[in-house]
């Protein structure tokens, strides 16, 4: 049982740390497509702003999340992030700043890609290189996935954003 719970507790652990670099980070990088499904998707995207609703581990890929990311903290979930069409992104901190230095604003590139499922790519990070898998964009939710993997077992940290 102690080993289940060590286990669960460093794998939610290092989920949780991927999702604070990638919030920290944010999206960057890249070119727009032609076709009209990357279009809808890029009007989808900068229509509005986004705000955290949910993060944490889906075990079976499915897409709904099997366990909640208790780690993260509330100067992270009151960030906001405004996409706009010209491939940049504004992060605002929101009311809480994890880091008083911080600026309240930050501005960085992004790229969706014409892919299927579509990428969020980021040039910030290595780990972000890759980008980030679309499972969900529609007009009230944007649902990111990285597949992940700790000890040989392979998982989705999810991230859902919400206007």
């Amino acid at each position: 049982m102690y080993y289940k719970s060590n286990f669960m507790q460093k794998l939610l652990w290092t989920a949780s740390c991927l999702l604070l670099l990638t919030l920290a980070i944010n999206w960057a990088s890249c070119s727009k497509s032609n076709s009209d499904s990357n279009s809808a998707n890029v009007t989808l995207l900068t229509k509005s702003v986004w705000k955290f609703d949910t993060a944490g581990i889906d075990m079976n890929n499915d897409g709904n999340i099997d366990q909640e990311d208790p780690s993260l903290e509330a100067c992270f979930k009151d960030n906001t992030y405004l996409f706009n069409k010209d491939s940049t992104v504004v992060m605002d901190e929101g009311a809480t700043k994890c880091n008083s230095a911080d600026p309240q604003t930050a501005t960085y590139s992004w790229s969706l890609t014409n892919s299927n499922p579509p990428v969020l790519k980021s040039d910030v990070n290595p780990i972000l290189a890759q980008g980030l898998k679309v499972r969900t964009l529609t007009d009230t939710k944007l649902t990111v996935y990285k597949d992940t993997s700790f000890q040989g077992i392979k998982f989705w940290y999810v991230l859902s954003l919400k206007h």
